[in-house]
């Protein structure tokens, strides 16, 4: 084997072991934080007093119906999706980004 080939055959074996290195390392530190993660369930709150203060004055019944309709949707899909959704009168203290907005379509 010329030195060329002996060459290569190092760095592709040095390359190996350490992508095999730095995956085993990436696992092992993502072990704990995924571990804690499936521990916690994620909450979303919904503000009511926000989605009526929302409706504009003059919206039709239908409107409002729909407008309520599309965001108890909203709801159950995040529900289905396996979050707990809550209505923030329960609600003491939360982070902003926990909140559902409504978009106002």
């Amino acid at each position: 084997m010329d030195a060329k080939s002996q060459w290569l055959s190092v760095v592709l074996i040095t390359a190996s072991l350490g992508s095999v290195g730095g995956w085993l390392a990436a696992y092992q530190q993502l072990q704990q934080p995924i571990a804690r993660l499936n521990l916690v369930t994620p909450v979303f709150v919904l503000d009511r007093a926000k989605l009526i203060q929302s409706i504009p004055p003059n919206a039709t019944q239908e409107q409002m119906a729909k407008i309520v309709d599309d965001w108890q949707a909203q709801a159950k899909k995040l529900s289905d999706a396996g979050y707990l959704v809550i209505d923030s009168t329960a609600v003491v203290a939360a982070p902003d980004d926990v909140y559902v907005r409504h978009d106002g379509k």
